[in-house]
């Protein structure tokens, strides 16, 4: 008896603005709903948004997203979609303490 299929999930690579080193994938639903509101909590114009304000901002967000898989640690990710649109030319990143833009 052949098994069932399971059903196949799209993913998306994160990248990383430094090239030689390797970002996970995370399923396209989840991808969205973290992009969407990275972009949402991030100002268009300076100061920015600090770096431990954007993490609390999307953590405190992102459980309530609508396909985000909520077993995901919302901390953790928040950094590695601040990397991913750094390296697709979205944020930016400035000064000391570190301040995010939109690009």
């Amino acid at each position: 008896m052949a098994k069932p299929r399971r059903k196949t999930v799209e993913h998306v690579q994160l990248r990383n603005p430094d090239r030689a080193k390797k970002m996970p994938r995370l399923a396209k639903a989840s991808y969205a709903a973290l992009r969407r509101i990275a972009l949402v909590v991030v100002p268009k114009k300076a100061p920015g948004i600090t770096l431990e304000e954007f993490r609390a901002a999307v953590v405190k967000r992102l459980p309530a997203a609508r396909g985000w898989d909520r077993s995901l640690s919302a901390s953790w990710w928040a950094m590695a979609i601040k990397l991913d649109l750094e390296a697709r030319g979205e944020l930016k990143r400035s000064g000391s303490p570190q301040r995010l833009t939109r690009a």
